[in-house]
């Protein structure tokens, strides 16, 4: 039985690619880097930042298993590493690439995106997500790279182009963040995340500037991956018509299930109905009230391109008129 990495191209090339690394991080702490840092800080760069490109180029791209705009976000991860292993003073080559092709890939990758979405007519999903992803799909092919694209550029549009849309106006349609009161929530995270965040600015901008404007930028991307999430659970919402149950978790679990594989739906009433493997919890932070157990198992999408099979649903929605026309009747 021939090994998979022997066989399939992605897979040589995740293994090849994890190679030139370990060995690279492996170099950066020998001896040999200790007496000729510069020519060592030359050859891990252009390993990392142009040898893996070009092996993803020959090994995937050339036999057509991802488009070549696909290379750039290669690159852009090559860049990262060579920064990440390097001491900070051989880093020039790193930082130049870095400077002068890092915006020029990005630029290009963004933009062909967008090109891509804008081919997409509305009338072909009402779905942002559905719509970024299929673009993302042509430019990345079918797998994990298209899906964490699409994912990262979906919670971006959420978060700053959404404040003032509303969800389509559908009977059976149901959210799961109002019962509690998430967005109450939310506003008082964020102001943690603030005085938290100023906080251990200023301490750490005593010791190194770096590291502070490194912890404020994390604190940046928690609220904005907070506020596209909290956006797509308000509108990305689970609908219910007469052949599926199209489960929308906001962006973080996605699914249709055809109502013929519904085999039970039932109120919850202890812990021991829902606590279980194979029961996905679709509620924040409050117990469940339903229990959807399904006759066959489904594979439910999550960000990034989670996969998750489960047997049984148990949620919590906003309203339970949804979930009663389930009922057998």
């Amino acid at each position: 039985m021939r090994l998979r990495i022997l066989v399939h191209p992605s897979a040589r090339f995740y293994a090849l690619a994890a190679g030139i690394v370990a060995i690279c991080a492996a170099l950066t702490r020998s001896r040999f880097f200790a007496t000729n840092p510069d020519v060592a800080a030359w050859g891990i760069t252009f390993d990392l930042t142009i040898t893996i490109p070009l092996l993803y180029w020959f090994l995937v791209v050339r036999r057509g298993k991802a488009r070549a705009l696909t290379i750039a976000p290669v690159f852009l991860l090559g860049t990262l590493a060579a920064t990440t292993l390097l001491p900070r003073g051989e880093q020039q080559f790193a930082m130049q690439l870095r400077t002068f092709a890092g915006p020029i890939a990005e630029v290009l990758l963004i933009g062909a995106l967008i090109r891509r979405v804008m081919r997409f007519e509305r009338r072909a999903s009402s779905d942002p997500y559905e719509r970024i992803a299929a673009a993302a799909r042509t430019i990345a092919g079918d797998g994990r790279i298209a899906e964490v694209i699409a994912s990262e550029i979906t919670l971006l549009y959420y978060a700053f182009f959404c404040w003032r849309a509303k969800p389509d106006d559908d009977p059976r349609a149901m959210t799961f963040h109002q019962r509690n009161g998430w967005s109450t929530i939310l506003a008082m995270i964020f102001v943690l995340i603030a005085a938290e965040g100023l906080a251990l600015h200023l301490l750490l901008a005593r010791w190194s500037p770096y590291a502070a404007w490194g912890w404020t930028i994390l604190d940046l991307w928690a609220v904005m991956w907070l506020l596209g999430d909290y956006h797509a659970l308000r509108l990305r919402r689970t609908s219910l018509d007469d052949d599926a149950l199209h489960l929308r978790f906001g962006m973080r679990w996605s699914a249709d299930i055809d109502r013929a594989n519904i085999a039970s739906v039932e109120e919850i009433r202890e812990e021991g109905q829902w606590k279980q493997p194979g029961v996905m919890k679709i509620a924040i932070l409050d117990e469940p009230r339903w229990l959807i157990t399904l006759r066959e198992p489904v594979i439910v999408r999550g960000l990034a391109g989670l996969r998750k099979e489960i047997r049984a649903i148990a949620m919590l929605p906003d309203d339970d008129a949804v979930v009663r026309q389930l009922l057998p009747h």
